[in-house]
């Protein structure tokens, strides 16, 4: 370990030592910017994979004749895994380091979406996207902690936590488009495009992130049982509504599923009020502004988060378009996600994350009300792009400020555990999030019942800006 603790010292003095002399500048460049460009490219490529596929799953399902039921699992056997090691990824990344844990992650998500691209097996594509997970799961808290190790608390900070934010954002808009001008081509390469990225993140990685900088730190227990239980909990839970929706509360699969579940659940809270080390410290949970993000968070990721899923399906679905044309009409809302986080940027150091949380939410909620609005119309530009234009928007101004919000108190000692959880409570209602929208568009849907889903969705965005102005303190959240 001594020779490990070395190396790594002398990794980051070869490479960000230089740029951590402070000279009063809140500007971030030189190797700084580089090494922040290296971590948002992983970053983008753990939120891309999210909704990269949706453009895709049509194609898939024609391809390997799977139902609409099989599909969700395209999309939620990488949620589940990823919600379920993040937790695990930021105790992991506290113990080794976050630098090792970055490569080693970026390694196994480039292996895997290799495999997705090369197989034409339901059952290999899924366990595929599970291992794409993990490599996510175990990617994303390693580049929080990375940031907070290239950048001291303050200004810099705040602002590549901006920048930090915005990218995941733009990998979940931006990974509509991608994923129909990827298609077009062949749904393989929606997986294959990540392979030369993670490869490229792989060598500047090594050359450019500080290793770890506490030696000296006692080792903490990773607690894999805790992560077991945790991820086994999610997995039965979204197995069980998938079935509800499909086959119904008497079916033995439903009621095994969701009894699973409360027994994992169970076995999860007991683990973690008797272990020595919890995978969640006890602090954090006593940490006011990290828990009211979650709780934003659950609201955002159950209304904008899902909106990708929804708006795909009703353009393929109800008007016709191709993969290729849905995605491109996913690309206005693209934009304003960069310009809602461009606002967010120059306005959070003066009015503090509350209140960007709080307005982006309601102009997003708006949005989605457009869009159930506009469910009869056959104008993608009368009956869509309004609603796009504006959750986008709302999109790219709450997202940031809901990350910076969750990372602003967090306790030293338990950096990459805290600011996965927020993470984790995104992916983990991301997965429920579309068993529930299954559930309500049935397995024929019309436009009423994506009017229903988008009315819910809205619901959902105005619930996360009443959770945000009523939980937050003003004065507590202004950023400096």
């Amino acid at each position: 370990m001594a020779s490990e603790a070395t190396s790594d010292a002398l990794t980051e003095s070869g490479s960000v030592a230089a740029e951590r002399k402070s000279d009063g500048s809140n500007s971030i460049r030189g190797k700084e910017a580089l090494a922040l460009a290296v971590l948002g490219c992983g970053l983008f490529l753990a939120t891309l994979d999210f909704s990269i596929v949706y453009v895709a799953l049509p194609s898939i399902g024609s391809d390997l004749s799977l139902s609409e039921g099989k599909l969700q699992w395209i999309v939620s056997g990488y949620a589940i895994f990823f919600a379920g090691f993040l937790l695990v990824g930021g105790r992991t990344s506290d113990r080794f380091g976050a630098r090792r844990v970055f490569l080693g992650a970026t390694a196994l998500f480039g292996v895997s979406s290799l495999a997705a691209s090369l197989t034409h097996d339901f059952t290999t594509l899924v366990i595929a996207r599970a291992l794409q997970g993990i490599g996510a799961g175990l990617l994303d808290p390693a580049t929080l902690g990375l940031v907070q190790q290239l950048f001291p608390p303050g200004p810099k900070r705040n602002k590549a936590m901006t920048v930090w934010g915005a990218v995941g954002a733009i990998g979940l808009v931006g990974g509509v488009v991608f994923g129909g001008l990827l298609t077009a081509l062949s749904w393989q390469w929606v997986f294959f495009v990540n392979v030369p990225i993670a490869a490229l993140v792989l060598v500047f990685g090594r050359v450019l992130l500080p290793g770890r900088r506490r030696a000296d730190a006692t080792p903490v227990p990773l607690n894999f049982t805790s992560g077991l239980f945790g991820t086994g909990a999610i997995l039965l839970l979204v197995l069980g509504l998938s079935r509800l929706g499909d086959v119904g509360l008497a079916s033995t699969s439903t009621l095994v599923g969701l009894a699973g579940f409360v027994v994992l659940a169970a076995a999860w809270v007991v683990r973690e009020r008797t272990s020595a080390s919890p995978l969640i410290a006890h602090e954090l949970w006593r940490t006011r502004s990290l828990m009211v993000a979650c709780a934003v968070d659950a609201c955002y990721v159950m209304s904008i988060g899902v909106e990708f899923f929804l708006v795909t399906l009703f353009l393929q679905d109800q008007q016709g378009f191709s993969p290729l044309a849905a995605g491109m009409g996913f690309l206005p809302l693209t934009v304003t996600v960069i310009f809602g986080n461009i606002i967010t940027g120059k306005l959070i150091g003066r009015h503090g994350p509350r209140l960007m949380m709080v307005s982006g939410l309601v102009v997003a909620a708006v949005g989605l009300a457009l869009l159930a609005a506009g469910v009869h119309s056959d104008s993608y530009a009368l009956g869509v792009l309004p609603g796009l234009l504006l959750s986008g928007l709302g999109n790219g101004i709450a997202f940031p400020a809901m990350f910076l919000t969750a990372t602003s108190d967090l306790p030293g000692d338990h950096q990459g555990v805290g600011a996965s959880l927020v993470t984790t409570t995104q992916y983990v209602f991301a997965s429920l999030g579309l068993a529930v929208l299954v559930i309500l568009l049935g397995t024929h849907p019309g436009r009423g019942e994506f009017m229903t889903t988008f009315i819910v969705t809205g619901a959902m965005a105005l619930l996360g800006a009443i959770v945000a102005g009523t939980g937050l303190r003003r004065p507590a959240e202004a950023v400096n």
